[in-house]
């Protein structure tokens, strides 16, 4: 992936047709869309970083140097 996608704009247009939906079913639901957005958010932070290693390690093989920008701690990422 190249370029960040774009996802239209919700519009919210009202269909002027109400429906009821249990509290606990509702719920669930925006549960489950938390973690969707959460999981999204995890893969973002986690294609960065391999962006930012792949950046790295080629200007270390084009230069034979550690650019300041790479970090240098080998545990930098271990818990």
């Amino acid at each position: 992936m190249t370029r960040t996608e774009r996802l239209p704009a919700l519009t919210g247009k009202k269909s002027g047709e109400l429906i009821l939906i249990d509290k606990g079913e509702y719920r669930e639901q925006l549960d489950l869309l938390a973690e969707a957005i959460g999981a999204v958010a995890r893969l973002n932070n986690r294609q960065g970083a391999r962006n930012a290693y792949d950046r790295c390690v080629k200007a270390i093989f084009e230069t034979g140097k550690v650019p300041a920008t790479c970090p240098t701690d080998s545990r930098a990422g271990s818990p």
